[in-house]
């Protein structure tokens, strides 16, 4: 079922015509809705709450901005109008269905009678218009583009009449209140005082409501105070075009204001002209009031950040900071001021300045600013070198506004953490949401990150032809120095020292990571490089450069600074984890900070201080599981018993037992193994997804727990195809609760009355074809499914296993 939205002009004669075309019913009251597939199209609101469906999923219920034309669609359906009619119909009605029907309508006939004032869309128009509402308070309803309860008693309306005006559909939701159609709204409009049209835009942009507060001031042709909500409200974010649209409105009379000047250089900035917009910001700067001159500084400030002279940037932010008090632009210069010190590689000072802004802002009541700076605070703790604290940060914004270098950070808090998979996601969202805005800057910073993940997980070419893609693509100074970086990283590894060192030269950016490398390529003196990155607060930087200098006191503090702040990339991969080795064969008390790692599910598989091996890289299966063997059991194991369990068949299976002992240490490491005459037992911990998988599928069983299906999901492959024969007893039980969880996945889709039930249960009897339970559950789905055929063939063969059990 289809349910039409209930505002007026929303489409609904479309969406009829729509449904008889493809059979569908037509209903106009819950009480006429049956089961076969309609279109309902509401009268009411409240009608709607009436409508009950047997599964939520059965019904696509469509709201008024669902069916609003963008201005791309719009500018389309009128193509062949003349000049400037398409903009001017979709400007005056902002993407109303009805809108564009009137619209097309009059761009066929030859008068040039303006749109609004066409005695047709007059006679259209009135149509929609209550005749049970006097024309006073639908004028009232018209004063302003948004209707938010703080205006109510500023335009004498009432919370009934609001509720009832929206339940007939005459207002719909939208921006966190109702709206009228735009074209309707104008028809009705009239004007106010100049007083009253202030005081109404204020109102709203007290609540940051500030396109309606701007429309207002515009109506109402009051542009200083229109200009001035622009400068406060404008940031790069907001957009070139929208910038340049919002100037176009002013008339040439007032162009000559200084706000107008400022934010005409604020467009030449945007546009790419820095230098240009720099010259015409000091001139302004030495003519203009107060009142817009700590603007001004902001704005010179942001120049010379994009021109790559931060350090100049910073000083006209302080500047501008010992100038103002409280204020929006204070925050903004604090903001700024916070990013310039990132991009100075002094971390600590700018996260401190951007934890002002954000206090600031939560104080002045400027959520979309706090939010900005919150998440810029979240970059500088990335950028400090705490992941877990940085990623906390972002848990605690709006996904929906969380913006593509969010994301992007967010992956190199995961590379931080070791962790690659969760780093490509979270790159691949940037990547993903940076293409949907256009927005290439973003783009090519996901691509960077993602070539870091390309040379950690070994592939060099693929690092390198992102990076070099990057240098292609743009002039960004700390982009390319970023992508010069990995490719300087690239040419270090493939042993072209000259040509990485050229790479290098070019390599600075926001990260402190270029002078780390190139203390690690011999090109930089390691201790006043570890001095500097205390002083910056990298700390992700200096636990590298502690393992560089190598010796114990400097692993130690390297250690502490990864166990704290959750480096597992400097403890887990190859790249890294093998400036351990001196602190682990002298100091047994740190061997907790490295675990052994062993995957058991789809095949053998181990990591331990950056080697990962599969069975292949065993010199026997048997060596292989006699690791796991001593990795299921938290206690020293008996010598007799694990030789009797791996080499019963020779003659003297202690023997091959030592010998496996030895192998493995020459393998993996000499500590890895505690030995005793008649005992043998790990030294280091053990992380086995056998474990895990045992002691979570428990839990599921014994409190149905959430997550089921995507757990089984992602243990469903055979355990231990290689050496199950070895483990009997522990396949037995991994394949037993395989069985046991398919079962409750399939009996919670049954629920549902989903057809993935079948799914379900044939990989539960794939575990067990003798389950009485599962095959009853499977006959029961084929027949919820219309299917006797397959109910019919699932009856018998279960009838066949189980006759072939008692046999």
């Amino acid at each position: 079922m289809v349910v039409a939205p209930v505002g007026v002009g929303f489409g609904q004669q479309a969406l009829a015509l729509w449904a008889r075309r493809n059979h569908r019913a037509v209903v106009r009251a819950p009480s006429d809705i049956g089961r076969e597939a309609c279109l309902f199209i509401p009268q009411r609101r409240r009608q709607i709450e009436s409508v009950h469906l047997d599964d939520p999923e059965e019904g696509l219920f469509l709201h008024e901005t669902d069916l609003a034309y963008t201005r791309g669609e719009w500018l389309a359906a009128l193509g062949t109008a003349r000049e400037g009619y398409a903009e001017e119909s979709y400007h005056l009605s902002q993407g109303w269905p009805e809108g564009l029907l009137i619209a097309a309508q009059l761009s066929e006939r030859q008068d040039a009678i303006p749109l609004l004032h066409h005695p047709l869309a007059q006679a259209h128009l009135g149509r929609f218009i209550p005749k049970d509402v006097n024309r006073d308070t639908l004028s009232r309803l018209a004063s302003s583009p948004l209707l938010i309860p703080e205006l109510y008693d500023f335009l004498d309306l009432t919370p009934g009449l609001i509720a009832e005006l929206y339940d007939r559909g005459l207002l719909y939701a939208a921006d966190q209140g109702y709206r009228l159609p735009a074209l309707l709204r104008r028809v009705l409009h009239q004007p106010m005082s100049p007083e009253r049209a202030l005081e109404l835009a204020q109102l709203l942009a007290s609540k940051h409501l500030h396109d309606p507060a701007l429309e207002i001031l515009r109506e109402h042709q009051l542009w200083e105070a229109y200009l001035e909500l622009i400068v406060e409200t404008y940031a790069p974010r907001t957009g070139v075009q929208v910038l340049r649209e919002r100037l176009s409105q002013v008339p040439l009379s007032h162009r000559g204001l200084e706000a107008y000047e400022y934010l005409t250089a604020l467009l030449q900035r945007s546009s790419g002209d820095i230098e240009g917009a720099a010259r015409r910001l000091q001139s302004l700067q030495q003519r203009a009031s107060p009142r817009l001159q700590a603007w001004i500084i902001n704005a010179l400030g942001v120049a010379y950040g994009m021109q790559g002279d931060c350090a100049r940037a910073a000083k006209y932010f302080e500047r501008g900071l010992a100038q103002t008090q409280v204020s929006l632009v204070h925050g903004r210069l604090l903001h700024n001021l916070g990013i310039a010190r990132l991009h100075l590689h002094r971390y600590r000072e700018g996260a401190e300045a951007l934890a002002k802004a954000v206090s600031l802002y939560r104080e002045l009541g400027n959520h979309a600013e706090e939010a900005l700076s919150a998440e810029n605070l979240a970059n500088a703790k990335v950028f400090e070198g705490y992941p877990l604290v940085a990623l906390a940060e972002f848990s605690r914004l709006s996904p929906i506004h969380l913006s593509p270098l969010a994301q992007v950070n967010m992956g190199r808090a995961y590379i931080q953490l070791g962790e690659l998979e969760k780093a490509r996601q979270a790159l691949l969202r940037a990547r993903l949401k940076a293409s949907e805005a256009d927005n290439q800057r973003a783009v090519k910073y996901s691509e960077i990150v993602q070539a870091q993940v390309a040379l950690l997980e070994e592939q060099p070419e693929l690092a390198y032809g992102l990076a070099s893609g990057v240098l292609h693509a743009t002039q960004e100074a700390d982009l390319r120095g970023e992508a010069h970086l990995v490719r300087s990283q690239v040419e270090f590894r493939r042993g072209n020292l000259e040509a990485a060192r050229e790479e290098l030269a070019h390599a600075a950016n926001i990260t402190f990571s270029h002078k780390t490398e190139a203390v690690r390529q011999g090109l930089r003196p390691l201790e006043p490089t570890l001095e500097e990155a205390r002083e910056a607060g990298a700390t992700f930087d200096v636990a590298q450069l502690l393992m560089l200098k190598g010796d114990l006191t400097s692993l130690r503090e390297a250690l502490s600074l990864c166990q704290q702040n959750g480096y597992g990339l400097l403890l887990k991969h190859p790249f890294y984890s093998h400036h351990w080795l001196p602190l682990i064969k002298a100091d047994p008390s740190c061997w907790a900070a490295f675990p052994l790692s062993i995957q058991t599910f789809g095949g053998f598989r181990v990591s331990f201080l950056g080697k990962t091996l599969d069975l292949c890289g065993f010199p026997t299966r048997k060596i292989a599981a006699l690791l796991l063997a001593l990795a299921l059991h938290a206690r020293p194991q008996n010598r007799e018993v694990l030789a009797e369990q791996l080499w019963a068949e020779l003659n003297h299976p202690l023997d091959s037992l030592q010998n496996a002992v030895s192998k493995l240490r020459s393998l993996l490491l000499p500590q890895l193994i505690s030995s005793s005459k008649s005992q043998l037992s790990l030294n280091f911990p053990v992380v086995l997804d056998y474990l895990e998988f045992v002691k979570q599928a428990r839990a599921f069983l014994e409190t149905s727990e959430p997550g089921l299906e995507d757990f089984i999901q992602r243990h469903s492959e055979p355990w231990l195809p290689e050496l199950a024969d070895l483990f009997p007893l522990e396949r037995s039980e991994v394949e037993r609760y395989q069985h046991e969880l398919w079962a409750m996945v399939a009996e919670q889709q049954e629920q549902k009355h989903s057809p993935l039930a079948v799914v379900a249960y044939r990989h539960a009897l794939a575990l067990d074809p003798y389950s009485e339970r599962a095959w009853q559950g499977l006959i029961a789905a084929y027949e919820r499914l219309d299917n006797p055929e397959m109910a019919a063939k699932a009856r018998r063969s279960m009838a066949e296993a189980l006759r072939e059990l008692r046999d």
